[in-house]
């Protein structure tokens, strides 16, 4: 090889060391559907989702931890339509549903290009579990308008003076036709504690009792209730009507649905008390809506 080519094969090595440290403290990153509503990645609604990081939601796994001083940059592609004087915010979650870490940053449009916003945390995030597992996951709102068009679109998220994070990856946002039904675990009737992962004996009850949130798109209801299925399974029902189901893998779970009245009804509430067998080992309780979001509680019974 000439030195012409020698020098053109160090410039290429280069670039993709280059390339490569870029891209190699940032961690993976998922993108989900918030909980709390059906539309935040419809087409032609408002962008709200929880950026999912690549830790395990189990409070015993430690997440991330920030510096004070870090800045996470999320870029749209030109397909999204910033609305002006639209909601902006974020909320820093351990992994779980209602979940938040307590820390202070600021959430911000860039001045100069109106499709990235800017967290800026002035104060860092430890990860010191289980009381304090760390940053697991984003729950992101924006004024950003979803693309008219449904289908995957990338999402630049870049770390900033992070420590060992810094660098940039991308997201995928898969955006829908229209909004989706929702079901997730929510974490509301004791005190926004863990219902996600609970250590139980053999043959004992979960020490939580597990709620959660149903939430329909364009469809009136007055009453979301559960019903017992085959196979010690159960039928999440919309004024009668079969919507959903939550089922049982792993070790044998036994579920009790709690019967509420017409106020937490109305607004898709619904719990069950979970029962380990004398069976050692993990179980996960599955909870779907037909068309739409399922979600996993998980019990570990030792």
């Amino acid at each position: 090889m000439n030195k012409s080519g020698l020098a053109l094969a160090a410039a290429l090595v280069n670039s993709v060391l280059t390339l490569t440290s870029a891209y190699a403290g940032a961690p993976a990153i998922s993108i989900e559907h918030q909980v709390m509503t059906c539309a935040g990645l419809a087409a032609g609604y408002p962008f709200e989702v929880w950026l999912v990081f690549d830790k395990s939601s189990d409070p015993r796994v430690p997440g991330y931890a920030i510096p004070a001083g870090a800045t996470v940059r999320v870029t749209f592609p030109q397909e999204f339509t910033p609305k002006p004087g639209g909601v902006l915010g974020a909320v820093m979650l351990t992994g779980w549903s209602q979940g938040s870490v307590p820390t202070k940053f600021s959430t911000a449009l860039d001045s100069k290009d109106p499709h990235t916003v800017i967290i800026h945390f002035s104060a860092g995030i430890a990860a010191g579990p289980p009381d304090a597992p760390g940053l697991k996951a984003i729950h992101l709102r924006t004024n950003e308008m979803n693309p008219a068009k449904p289908g995957a679109y990338p999402i630049t998220i870049q770390f900033l003076d992070a420590g060992q994070l810094t660098g940039t990856t991308a997201a995928v946002a898969h955006i829908t036709a229209t909004p989706l039904p929702s079901i997730a675990a929510y974490n509301q009737l004791h005190q926004s504690k863990d219902e996600d992962w609970q250590h139980v004996k053999p043959s004992a009850e979960a020490p939580l009792p597990i709620d959660f949130l149903v939430t329909l798109p364009s469809e009136s209801r007055s009453s979301i209730s559960l019903a017992p299925a085959a196979n010690n399974a159960l039928n999440i029902l919309s004024d009668g009507k079969r919507i959903g189901s939550i089922t049982v893998t792993g070790v044998p779970v036994t579920l009790k649905p709690q019967m509420f009245g017409p106020g937490f009804a109305r607004l898709g509430i619904i719990e069950v008390h979970a029962k380990a067998g004398a069976t050692p080992g993990a179980a996960q309780i599955i909870v779907a809506v037909d068309g739409g979001t399922q979600y996993k509680i998980n019990l570990i019974v030792e």
